[in-house]
Protein backbone atom coordinates (compact mmCIF):
# COMPACT_ATOMS: atom_id res chain seq x y z
CA UNK A 1 0.00 0.00 0.00
CA UNK A 2 1.31 3.20 -0.94
CA UNK A 3 2.03 5.62 2.43
CA UNK A 4 2.41 9.82 2.55
CA UNK A 5 5.58 9.98 4.68
CA UNK A 6 7.32 13.30 5.10
CA UNK A 7 11.43 13.11 5.48
CA UNK A 8 13.05 15.76 7.49
CA UNK A 9 16.33 16.66 7.97
CA UNK A 10 17.99 18.57 11.17
CA UNK A 11 21.03 20.01 12.19
CA UNK A 12 22.49 22.66 14.81
CA UNK A 13 26.06 23.28 14.84
CA UNK A 14 27.82 23.60 17.84
CA UNK A 15 29.44 27.29 17.76
CA UNK A 16 25.87 28.48 16.81
CA UNK A 17 22.36 28.35 18.09
CA UNK A 18 20.48 28.35 14.83
CA UNK A 19 18.64 25.65 13.99
CA UNK A 20 18.59 24.18 10.36
CA UNK A 21 16.54 21.92 8.64
CA UNK A 22 15.15 20.53 5.54
CA UNK A 23 12.20 18.40 4.57
CA UNK A 24 10.62 16.41 1.30
CA UNK A 25 7.72 14.70 1.08
CA UNK A 26 7.57 11.04 -0.66
CA UNK A 27 5.10 8.42 -1.33
CA UNK A 28 6.36 4.77 -0.48
CA UNK A 29 6.53 2.20 -3.00
CA UNK A 30 4.22 -0.81 -2.33
CA UNK A 31 6.86 -2.10 -0.03
CA UNK A 32 6.63 0.96 2.28
CA UNK A 33 10.00 1.92 1.58
CA UNK A 34 11.07 5.22 -0.17
CA UNK A 35 15.29 5.53 -1.86
CA UNK A 36 16.26 8.69 -2.05
CA UNK A 37 18.43 8.65 -4.95
CA UNK A 38 15.45 7.50 -7.17
CA UNK A 39 12.05 7.93 -5.25
CA UNK A 40 10.64 11.54 -6.45
CA UNK A 41 10.33 14.26 -3.75
CA UNK A 42 6.46 15.79 -4.49
CA UNK A 43 6.78 18.54 -2.13
CA UNK A 44 8.82 20.44 0.88
CA UNK A 45 12.06 21.66 -0.10
CA UNK A 46 12.80 20.58 -3.04
CA UNK A 47 10.80 18.57 -5.34
CA UNK A 48 12.06 16.18 -7.88
CA UNK A 49 14.79 13.68 -7.40
CA UNK A 50 17.76 14.56 -5.97
CA UNK A 51 19.73 12.10 -3.85
CA UNK A 52 21.46 15.19 -1.78
CA UNK A 53 18.33 17.16 -1.49
CA UNK A 54 17.96 17.05 2.24
CA UNK A 55 21.55 18.23 2.35
CA UNK A 56 21.68 20.57 -0.02
CA UNK A 57 18.50 22.52 1.10
CA UNK A 58 19.09 23.28 4.77
CA UNK A 59 18.50 26.47 5.75
CA UNK A 60 16.95 28.19 9.14
CA UNK A 61 14.02 26.99 10.42
CA UNK A 62 10.82 28.97 10.32
CA UNK A 63 11.20 30.34 13.99
CA UNK A 64 14.90 31.16 13.65
CA UNK A 65 16.78 34.22 11.62
CA UNK A 66 16.38 34.15 8.31
CA UNK A 67 19.15 34.15 5.92
CA UNK A 68 21.67 33.13 8.06
CA UNK A 69 24.42 31.29 6.38
CA UNK A 70 25.42 27.64 7.06
CA UNK A 71 29.10 27.75 7.93
CA UNK A 72 31.66 24.78 8.87
CA UNK A 73 33.46 26.41 11.77
CA UNK A 74 35.14 23.72 13.15
CA UNK A 75 35.76 21.14 10.11
CA UNK A 76 37.62 18.62 12.73
CA UNK A 77 34.42 17.96 14.56
CA UNK A 78 31.55 16.00 12.59
CA UNK A 79 28.73 17.59 12.12
CA UNK A 80 25.53 15.85 13.91
CA UNK A 81 22.64 15.83 11.37
CA UNK A 82 19.28 14.20 12.48
CA UNK A 83 16.78 11.93 9.99
CA UNK A 84 13.26 11.64 10.89
CA UNK A 85 10.39 9.83 9.23
CA UNK A 86 6.80 11.04 9.75
CA UNK A 87 3.82 9.81 8.48
CA UNK A 88 1.91 12.68 6.11
CA UNK A 89 2.57 15.31 4.32
CA UNK A 90 1.59 18.00 7.46
CA UNK A 91 4.31 20.30 9.20
CA UNK A 92 6.25 18.39 11.45
CA UNK A 93 6.72 19.77 15.27
CA UNK A 94 8.30 19.37 18.12
CA UNK A 95 5.07 17.10 19.15
CA UNK A 96 5.11 15.19 16.25
CA UNK A 97 5.67 11.68 16.46
CA UNK A 98 8.11 9.80 14.33
CA UNK A 99 7.98 6.76 12.34
CA UNK A 100 11.48 6.07 12.53
CA UNK A 101 14.40 8.39 13.73
CA UNK A 102 18.38 8.37 13.16
CA UNK A 103 21.36 10.42 14.15
CA UNK A 104 24.06 10.49 11.45
CA UNK A 105 27.40 12.18 11.57
CA UNK A 106 29.10 13.95 8.55
CA UNK A 107 32.79 14.09 8.40
CA UNK A 108 34.63 16.32 6.51
CA UNK A 109 38.11 15.36 7.95
CA UNK A 110 40.36 11.62 7.09
CA UNK A 111 41.40 10.28 9.99
CA UNK A 112 45.37 11.63 10.27
CA UNK A 113 44.76 15.05 8.94
CA UNK A 114 46.95 17.52 11.02
CA UNK A 115 46.23 21.41 11.82
CA UNK A 116 48.83 23.45 12.29
CA UNK A 117 47.78 27.07 13.66
CA UNK A 118 49.43 29.60 11.74
CA UNK A 119 51.08 32.85 13.29
CA UNK A 120 54.05 33.74 11.77
CA UNK A 121 54.85 37.19 11.34
CA UNK A 122 52.03 38.84 10.14
CA UNK A 123 50.43 35.58 8.49
CA UNK A 124 47.31 33.92 10.05
CA UNK A 125 45.79 30.83 9.35
CA UNK A 126 45.59 27.19 9.28
CA UNK A 127 48.16 24.82 7.50
CA UNK A 128 46.29 21.09 6.82
CA UNK A 129 48.32 18.59 6.52
CA UNK A 130 47.63 15.26 5.29
CA UNK A 131 48.34 11.91 6.71
CA UNK A 132 51.61 10.28 5.07
CA UNK A 133 54.94 10.68 4.36
CA UNK A 134 54.49 13.14 1.50
CA UNK A 135 55.76 15.14 -0.63
CA UNK A 136 52.18 16.67 -1.10
CA UNK A 137 51.07 19.80 -3.45
CA UNK A 138 50.40 22.70 -1.45
CA UNK A 139 47.47 25.11 -1.97
CA UNK A 140 47.28 28.90 -0.61
CA UNK A 141 43.40 28.59 0.10
CA UNK A 142 41.34 32.39 0.67
CA UNK A 143 37.23 32.83 0.56
CA UNK A 144 36.31 36.09 -0.54
CA UNK A 145 34.75 39.76 0.78
CA UNK A 146 33.27 37.85 3.92
CA UNK A 147 36.45 37.83 5.71
CA UNK A 148 37.81 36.13 8.50
CA UNK A 149 39.11 32.17 8.18
CA UNK A 150 37.34 29.76 6.68
CA UNK A 151 39.31 26.29 6.85
CA UNK A 152 36.81 23.62 5.83
CA UNK A 153 37.86 23.48 2.03
CA UNK A 154 41.35 23.28 3.11
CA UNK A 155 40.44 20.66 5.68
CA UNK A 156 38.45 19.00 3.04
CA UNK A 157 41.49 19.02 0.47
CA UNK A 158 43.82 17.71 2.68
CA UNK A 159 41.61 14.91 3.14
CA UNK A 160 42.58 14.34 -0.69
CA UNK A 161 46.19 14.54 -0.65
CA UNK A 162 46.73 18.26 -0.60
CA UNK A 163 48.55 20.32 1.88
CA UNK A 164 46.36 23.46 2.11
CA UNK A 165 47.03 26.99 4.20
CA UNK A 166 43.82 28.37 5.02
CA UNK A 167 44.54 31.92 5.00
CA UNK A 168 43.11 35.07 6.84
CA UNK A 169 43.07 38.13 4.44
CA UNK A 170 41.12 40.63 6.85
CA UNK A 171 38.55 41.05 9.79
CA UNK A 172 40.37 37.96 11.57
CA UNK A 173 42.67 38.35 15.15
CA UNK A 174 45.14 41.74 15.05
CA UNK A 175 44.15 41.37 10.72
CA UNK A 176 43.38 44.63 9.39
CA UNK A 177 38.66 44.89 9.81
CA UNK A 178 38.83 45.91 5.95
CA UNK A 179 40.53 45.08 2.78
CA UNK A 180 40.87 48.16 1.87
CA UNK A 181 44.60 48.18 1.70
CA UNK A 182 46.32 45.07 1.38
CA UNK A 183 49.88 43.98 0.56
CA UNK A 184 51.31 41.31 -1.45
CA UNK A 185 53.64 40.77 0.62
CA UNK A 186 51.94 38.94 3.26
CA UNK A 187 50.44 36.96 0.64
CA UNK A 188 54.41 36.20 -0.51
CA UNK A 189 55.08 35.14 3.42
CA UNK A 190 51.88 33.16 3.48
CA UNK A 191 53.04 31.17 0.47
CA UNK A 192 56.74 30.75 1.89
CA UNK A 193 55.42 29.33 5.26
CA UNK A 194 53.39 26.47 2.55
CA UNK A 195 56.41 25.87 0.80
CA UNK A 196 58.87 25.43 3.63
CA UNK A 197 56.99 22.65 5.54
CA UNK A 198 59.35 19.51 4.49
CA UNK A 199 56.06 17.25 3.12
CA UNK A 200 55.39 19.88 0.62
CA UNK A 201 56.63 19.71 -2.62
CA UNK A 202 58.71 23.03 -2.34
CA UNK A 203 59.31 24.69 -5.80
CA UNK A 204 55.76 25.98 -6.65
CA UNK A 205 52.20 25.40 -5.43
CA UNK A 206 48.68 26.09 -6.35
CA UNK A 207 45.92 29.24 -5.08
CA UNK A 208 42.30 29.16 -4.55
CA UNK A 209 40.04 32.09 -3.95
CA UNK A 210 36.13 33.22 -4.39
CA UNK A 211 34.61 36.19 -5.46
CA UNK A 212 36.65 39.39 -4.21
CA UNK A 213 39.83 37.54 -3.83
CA UNK A 214 40.31 37.07 -7.64
CA UNK A 215 42.10 40.46 -7.15
CA UNK A 216 44.41 38.73 -4.71
CA UNK A 217 45.24 35.06 -6.57
CA UNK A 218 45.26 36.32 -10.21
CA UNK A 219 48.05 38.67 -8.98
CA UNK A 220 49.55 35.96 -7.46
CA UNK A 221 49.99 34.14 -10.52
CA UNK A 222 52.00 37.18 -11.91
CA UNK A 223 54.29 38.16 -9.42
CA UNK A 224 55.10 35.05 -7.60
CA UNK A 225 56.60 32.35 -9.95
CA UNK A 226 56.05 29.69 -7.29
CA UNK A 227 52.60 30.41 -8.37
CA UNK A 228 51.72 28.14 -10.88
CA UNK A 229 48.16 27.13 -10.62
CA UNK A 230 45.64 29.46 -10.04
CA UNK A 231 41.77 28.69 -9.35
CA UNK A 232 39.28 31.61 -9.61
CA UNK A 233 35.56 30.71 -8.16
CA UNK A 234 33.24 33.42 -9.57
CA UNK A 235 36.05 35.72 -8.74
CA UNK A 236 37.08 39.03 -10.22
CA UNK A 237 39.20 39.62 -12.86
CA UNK A 238 39.89 42.83 -12.04
CA UNK A 239 41.07 45.23 -9.02
CA UNK A 240 38.29 46.27 -6.82
CA UNK A 241 38.12 48.67 -4.19
CA UNK A 242 41.65 47.70 -2.25
CA UNK A 243 44.77 49.64 -2.76
CA UNK A 244 47.32 46.81 -3.06
CA UNK A 245 51.07 47.59 -2.41
CA UNK A 246 54.35 45.16 -2.91
CA UNK A 247 57.70 46.31 -1.47
CA UNK A 248 56.83 49.31 0.06
CA UNK A 249 55.59 50.95 -3.42
CA UNK A 250 51.96 51.03 -4.41
CA UNK A 251 51.10 47.97 -6.80
CA UNK A 252 47.34 48.38 -7.88
CA UNK A 253 44.99 50.83 -7.27
CA UNK A 254 41.28 48.93 -7.19
CA UNK A 255 38.00 50.30 -8.69
CA UNK A 256 35.17 51.02 -6.76
CA UNK A 257 31.83 49.50 -7.44
CA UNK A 258 29.85 51.74 -9.38
CA UNK A 259 26.80 53.01 -7.16
CA UNK A 260 24.36 52.33 -10.53
CA UNK A 261 25.50 48.37 -9.38
CA UNK A 262 23.90 48.24 -6.92
CA UNK A 263 20.33 47.87 -6.34
CA UNK A 264 17.01 46.16 -4.39
CA UNK A 265 14.87 43.58 -6.53
CA UNK A 266 11.19 43.17 -6.28
CA UNK A 267 11.75 40.92 -3.37
CA UNK A 268 13.97 43.52 -1.32
CA UNK A 269 16.78 41.48 -1.85
CA UNK A 270 20.38 43.56 -1.96
CA UNK A 271 21.74 42.88 -6.24
CA UNK A 272 25.26 43.70 -6.53
CA UNK A 273 25.86 43.44 -10.58
CA UNK A 274 29.25 44.22 -11.33
CA UNK A 275 28.89 42.47 -14.53
CA UNK A 276 30.24 45.88 -16.71
CA UNK A 277 32.74 46.10 -14.59
CA UNK A 278 34.85 43.27 -16.76
CA UNK A 279 35.70 45.56 -19.39
CA UNK A 280 39.28 44.93 -21.04
CA UNK A 281 38.76 49.18 -21.90
CA UNK A 282 39.10 49.48 -17.83
CA UNK A 283 42.63 50.38 -16.58
CA UNK A 284 41.57 47.70 -13.58
CA UNK A 285 41.82 45.02 -15.38
CA UNK A 286 44.78 42.24 -14.14
CA UNK A 287 47.25 41.65 -16.84
CA UNK A 288 47.27 38.05 -16.35
CA UNK A 289 48.87 37.59 -19.55
CA UNK A 290 51.60 38.55 -17.85
CA UNK A 291 52.43 35.50 -16.22
CA UNK A 292 54.55 32.68 -16.86
CA UNK A 293 53.50 30.53 -19.47
CA UNK A 294 53.50 26.95 -17.35
CA UNK A 295 51.13 29.53 -14.45
CA UNK A 296 47.68 28.38 -15.79
CA UNK A 297 44.80 29.52 -14.24
CA UNK A 298 41.01 27.79 -14.05
CA UNK A 299 37.73 30.23 -14.23
CA UNK A 300 34.63 28.82 -12.42
CA UNK A 301 31.29 30.71 -12.91
CA UNK A 302 27.90 29.99 -12.49
CA UNK A 303 25.71 31.19 -15.22
CA UNK A 304 22.99 32.13 -12.73
CA UNK A 305 25.20 34.23 -10.65
CA UNK A 306 23.27 36.88 -9.56
CA UNK A 307 26.64 39.01 -9.24
CA UNK A 308 27.53 39.29 -12.88
CA UNK A 309 30.54 36.90 -12.88
CA UNK A 310 29.28 35.02 -16.27
CA UNK A 311 30.76 38.22 -18.02
CA UNK A 312 34.02 37.33 -16.30
CA UNK A 313 35.26 34.84 -18.68
CA UNK A 314 35.12 36.92 -22.29
CA UNK A 315 37.48 39.47 -21.31
CA UNK A 316 39.76 37.19 -20.06
CA UNK A 317 40.03 35.27 -23.19
CA UNK A 318 39.99 38.00 -25.47
CA UNK A 319 42.99 39.29 -23.26
CA UNK A 320 44.64 35.98 -22.91
CA UNK A 321 44.32 34.95 -26.98
CA UNK A 322 45.72 38.54 -28.16
CA UNK A 323 48.85 37.84 -25.99
CA UNK A 324 48.80 33.89 -27.65
CA UNK A 325 48.25 32.70 -24.45
CA UNK A 326 46.55 29.13 -24.06
CA UNK A 327 47.06 28.64 -20.08
CA UNK A 328 43.78 28.26 -18.98
CA UNK A 329 40.64 26.73 -19.04
CA UNK A 330 36.99 27.77 -18.62
CA UNK A 331 34.44 25.91 -16.21
CA UNK A 332 30.64 27.10 -17.05
CA UNK A 333 27.84 26.11 -14.71
CA UNK A 334 24.55 26.39 -15.99
CA UNK A 335 22.04 27.10 -13.49
CA UNK A 336 24.48 27.42 -10.56
CA UNK A 337 24.96 30.45 -8.54
CA UNK A 338 27.41 33.04 -7.26
CA UNK A 339 28.15 30.33 -3.57
CA UNK A 340 30.64 27.46 -4.82
CA UNK A 341 31.39 25.06 -2.11
CA UNK A 342 32.69 21.73 -1.73
CA UNK A 343 30.15 19.30 -2.31
CA UNK A 344 26.58 19.01 -0.72
CA UNK A 345 26.92 22.23 1.28
CA UNK A 346 23.73 23.83 1.43
CA UNK A 347 22.45 25.93 -1.69
CA UNK A 348 22.68 30.16 -0.45
CA UNK A 349 20.01 32.02 -3.16
CA UNK A 350 20.54 34.82 -0.42
CA UNK A 351 21.87 35.39 2.76
CA UNK A 352 23.53 37.94 5.16
CA UNK A 353 27.27 39.04 4.39
CA UNK A 354 28.73 40.78 6.85
CA UNK A 355 30.89 42.96 4.30
CA UNK A 356 30.65 44.57 1.17
CA UNK A 357 33.61 45.67 -0.51
CA UNK A 358 32.42 49.30 -0.93
CA UNK A 359 32.48 52.68 -0.70
CA UNK A 360 29.31 53.17 -1.88
CA UNK A 361 26.03 53.76 -0.13
CA UNK A 362 22.00 52.91 -0.37
CA UNK A 363 19.33 55.39 0.64
CA UNK A 364 22.40 57.26 2.64
CA UNK A 365 23.80 54.34 4.51
CA UNK A 366 27.14 52.56 4.16
CA UNK A 367 26.92 48.92 3.04
CA UNK A 368 30.42 48.10 4.90
CA UNK A 369 28.31 47.33 8.11
CA UNK A 370 26.72 43.72 6.01
CA UNK A 371 23.24 43.46 4.27
CA UNK A 372 21.33 40.65 2.91
CA UNK A 373 22.99 39.33 -0.84
CA UNK A 374 20.62 37.85 -3.43
CA UNK A 375 23.39 35.08 -4.84
CA UNK A 376 21.22 33.21 -7.59
CA UNK A 377 21.37 29.65 -8.69
CA UNK A 378 18.54 26.99 -7.73
CA UNK A 379 19.53 24.07 -5.70
CA UNK A 380 20.04 21.18 -8.00
CA UNK A 381 22.27 22.89 -10.65
CA UNK A 382 24.20 24.49 -8.02
CA UNK A 383 24.85 21.21 -6.32
CA UNK A 384 25.46 19.29 -9.61
CA UNK A 385 28.50 22.47 -10.28
CA UNK A 386 29.94 21.67 -6.87
CA UNK A 387 30.79 18.06 -7.38
CA UNK A 388 31.96 19.37 -10.81
CA UNK A 389 34.15 21.53 -9.68
CA UNK A 390 35.16 20.06 -7.00
CA UNK A 391 36.91 17.12 -8.99
CA UNK A 392 37.76 19.43 -11.98
CA UNK A 393 40.34 21.62 -9.64
CA UNK A 394 41.68 18.82 -7.81
CA UNK A 395 42.51 17.42 -11.26
CA UNK A 396 43.83 21.07 -12.00
CA UNK A 397 46.26 20.95 -9.00
CA UNK A 398 47.57 17.60 -9.57
CA UNK A 399 48.89 18.23 -13.49
CA UNK A 400 50.18 21.83 -12.43
CA UNK A 401 51.21 21.76 -8.88
CA UNK A 402 52.64 18.24 -8.68
CA UNK A 403 53.16 16.60 -11.96
CA UNK A 404 54.61 19.64 -13.51
CA UNK A 405 57.41 20.05 -10.73
CA UNK A 406 60.89 19.42 -12.00
CA UNK A 407 61.00 18.95 -8.18
CA UNK A 408 58.67 16.83 -7.45
CA UNK A 409 60.30 14.38 -11.05
CA UNK A 410 63.32 14.21 -9.66
CA UNK A 411 62.07 12.94 -6.61
CA UNK A 412 60.36 10.23 -8.14
CA UNK A 413 63.30 9.51 -9.76
CA UNK A 414 65.33 9.51 -6.53
CA UNK A 415 62.98 8.82 -3.55
CA UNK A 416 65.95 8.18 -1.36
CA UNK A 417 67.54 11.86 -1.53
CA UNK A 418 67.37 13.77 1.43
CA UNK A 419 64.53 16.08 0.43
CA UNK A 420 65.91 18.75 2.58
CA UNK A 421 68.90 19.32 0.52
CA UNK A 422 66.86 19.95 -2.51
CA UNK A 423 64.82 22.30 -0.70
CA UNK A 424 67.34 24.19 0.32
CA UNK A 425 67.22 26.63 -2.71
CA UNK A 426 63.70 27.36 -1.70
Amino acid sequence: MLQQIWHQMSFKPSLNRTQFCSNAHFLTDKNGTVDVGDSWSVGGSYEGVFPAGLLATLSSTPLEKRNVRLYRRDPLTPWKVKLSITAGHTVVTEQSKSLAEIEMERHLVTPGVQRIPIRTGRVRGALYIPPGPGPFPGIVDMFGSVGGLFEFRSAMLASRGFACLALAVFLYDDLPNTSEKLDFDYFQDAMKILLSHPKVIPDRCGVAGNSKNGDVIFNMGILFEQVKAVVGINAITFNMHTEFSYKDKVYAKGLEIPPESLFVDENGLMCTDISACFDNDLPHMIPVEKADDDTYFLIACGEDDACGFKHCPPPFIERMKAHGRKNYEIALYPGAGHILQPPYDPFLHNAFHRYLPTNAKYNGKPLTGGTIIKWGGNPISTCKAQVALWQHMQKFYIQHVRDESPWYQNYLQNPMQDSQNIKSHV
